[in-house]
């Protein structure tokens, strides 16, 4: 099952210890496919460079080591805004979106995306159904 994942979900492993990966797996109780845009990947990059602290430098670099165990989709989705990208690419892959973004948890859930988030600072959780 593909998985499009947000830049802030990337951060949640540095910041909460929590393997996104695995626990993914056990809420989605299937295989997943973790998928980046490059609009992600560049905002990766850019918060490591522009960082305001040694902590948060240190939450970007564990982000971009586990964008090498994510797929790189080449082209960029259709929409203005890394947001927007996200979201159109979960809906056209028929796929969930990782994020724990609350405005882009409440556009997802209006157009029928299930969405995957932290939830209580320990694990993750879906709100929507996959088929």
């Amino acid at each position: 099952m593909a998985v499009v994942v947000d830049t802030n979900f990337l951060l949640v492993p540095a910041q909460f210890g929590i393997d996104i990966f695995e626990e993914a797996e056990r809420v989605l109780e299937r295989r997943i496919e973790m998928i980046v845009i490059p609009a992600v990947v560049r905002e990766v990059t850019r918060g490591l460079r522009e960082a305001p602290s040694t902590t948060v430098k240190r939450h970007f670099r564990i982000a971009q080591g586990l964008l090498s165990r994510c797929t790189l989709i080449t082209h960029e989705p259709p929409g203005s805004t890394t947001d927007e990208q996200v979201l159109n690419l979960a809906r056209s892959t028929g796929g969930v979106l990782a994020t724990n973004d609350r405005a882009l948890r409440v556009r997802a859930r209006h157009h029928g995306v299930p969405v995957l988030y932290m939830r209580s600072r320990k694990h993750l959780a879906l709100d929507g159904d996959v088929v």
